[in-house]
């Protein structure tokens, strides 16, 4: 199943719970990023539970996906 990109980013919000949900807009994330963004998506949506670092880690890879 292809998986749009508003879909994971609504997906990667309700796993991270990040207080600022504004920084994951769908409309920043360009259509040839869809593959990294879907890297990050799958590993996320694996985990349990993510730590404060792996949480770091995370926001700053999907930041340098931005526009």
């Amino acid at each position: 199943m292809t998986e749009s990109i508003e879909q994971m980013i609504d997906d990667l919000k309700g796993k991270l719970r990040l207080v600022n949900t504004s920084v994951l807009n769908k409309d920043s994330f360009p259509e040839d990023k869809k593959e990294e963004l879907k890297e990050i998506h799958t590993m996320v949506m694996s985990r349990k539970n993510i730590s404060t670092s792996e949480m770091a880690a995370i926001t700053q890879a999907l930041g340098d996906l931005r526009k």
